[in-house]
């Protein structure tokens, strides 16, 4: 996973030091865990302008190198909230919301985990004139995430695990 993200300057790190390590800049590639390796941190962030044009061919470089990516941003200070899914060498879906600017990212169709999730179902409390009247949470990316890959709320109590991952730079 290091060689495929491209990163720089990797050292080891435990679980806890490597996600205090990629709260503000890095990248921590996690041991195995059940059969997924996860790349976590501030350098995965992509800022809604040119969405597409970061996790579109990071997804095709991972999905070509291990057969399938997927990529998570939920970040409910920011309403930053986004996904999307690769098989392969293709983007199969991608979607972002972010908070001041809206829907900024659209790739592909709606997945059936999607649609259990009642994504993109008008709110009918909304009573905007917003022409989509629905937003992502947390809740909704977290769950997609267990969907298409592993859920990250079971990876809490990890923080002690022996186990050791490596922080690097993209």
């Amino acid at each position: 996973m290091v060689r495929a993200l491209g990163l720089r300057t990797v050292l080891p790190a435990n679980w806890a030091a490597g996600l205090a390590e990629v709260q503000r800049q890095g990248v921590f590639v996690t041991p195995c865990v059940d059969g997924w390796v996860l790349a976590v941190g501030a350098d995965l962030r992509a800022d809604g302008a040119d969405l597409g044009g970061f996790v579109t061919p990071l997804l095709e470089r991972l999905g070509a190198a291990f057969g399938g990516a997927a990529w998570f941003l939920t970040d409910a200070a920011g309403e930053r909230h986004g996904w999307a899914l690769a098989t392969r060498q293709a983007l199969v879906r991608g979607y972002a919301y972010d908070g001041e600017r809206g829907h900024v990212f659209w790739h592909g169709e709606v997945t059936a985990a999607e649609q259990e999730l009642d994504c993109f179902v008008d709110d009918p409390r909304d009573n905007s004139d917003d022409e989509i009247k629905w937003w992502p949470d947390e809740r909704v990316v977290l769950s997609l995430a267990a969907a298409w890959s592993l859920d990250p709320r079971r990876l809490a109590g990890r923080g002690g695990a022996p186990s050791v991952g490596c922080v690097g730079r993209l």
